[in-house]
């Protein structure tokens, strides 16, 4: 009796085994679109370290690049304080770094940052001597703002430092937008990742006999 009783009881209890538990595609994207690469870890897919590798390369380039600016910022300062006769008690603006570039002094002299301004306030006012000054008092550079590079030389190598900024805020604008579409890859790939899981559904039954059977579904 023994023998026919437990068979038909595991038959009752374990006719069905689900092997596939259903995964929220949702909750499983919106932890890849935070943190690349833990939807599909926490679906058991290698391919979440992926994501997580560019993830921190990414980052880490970006820290890199930043790191780098500053240092170049500092260095061109200071190479200007010492090769361009800048005075150290003045605040360096953007604008007198980018005009630092462009002209070999601030001065009236040929070359001279001052002499442009001199030259286009003749070309604005071609008539008026009175707006001409008032535009050049506007826009020169006072003597407390004064430089003058020791050599085209200096001069060249303070602009590649500036350039070498300018190249690396390009990078990091980049790697920006590597990092947003990491996120949502990761997040899509998720997204998939787990509605295939939930079409694809495995089971295990038992016969008579207790013989164990493996099923596979998928549903398109």
């Amino acid at each position: 009796m023994k023998k026919i009783l437990l068979p038909l009881l595991a038959i009752f209890i374990l006719g069905t085994v689900s092997l596939h538990s259903e995964v929220n595609p949702r909750s499983k994207a919106f932890k890849s679109l935070l943190i690349p690469g833990w939807g599909e870890l926490s679906m058991g897919k290698n391919s979440g370290y992926c994501f997580l590798a560019a993830e921190v390369i990414l980052w880490a380039s970006s820290y890199y690049f930043e790191e780098e600016i500053d240092l170049k910022d500092k260095a061109s300062r200071n190479y200007a304080y010492k090769y361009a006769g800048v005075n150290t008690d003045i605040e360096l603006t953007n604008d007198y770094l980018y005009n630092m570039k462009k002209y070999m002094s601030s001065g009236y002299e040929s070359g001279g940052y001052n002499a442009k301004i001199a030259e286009r306030a003749m070309s604005l006012y071609p008539d008026d001597p009175a707006a001409q000054t008032e535009y050049i008092e506007t826009y020169a550079y006072s003597d407390e703002y004064a430089w003058e590079w020791e050599s085209s030389t200096k001069k060249y190598n303070y602009t590649i430092m500036r350039k070498r900024m300018t190249q690396y805020k390009g990078y990091i604008k980049g790697i920006t937008g590597g990092i947003v579409a990491n996120h949502l890859f990761s997040a899509i790939n998720t997204l998939l990742t787990a509605n295939k899981i939930n079409r694809l559904e495995l089971s295990m039954r038992f016969d008579y006999d207790m013989n164990p059977t493996f099923l596979a579904s998928y549903k398109f």
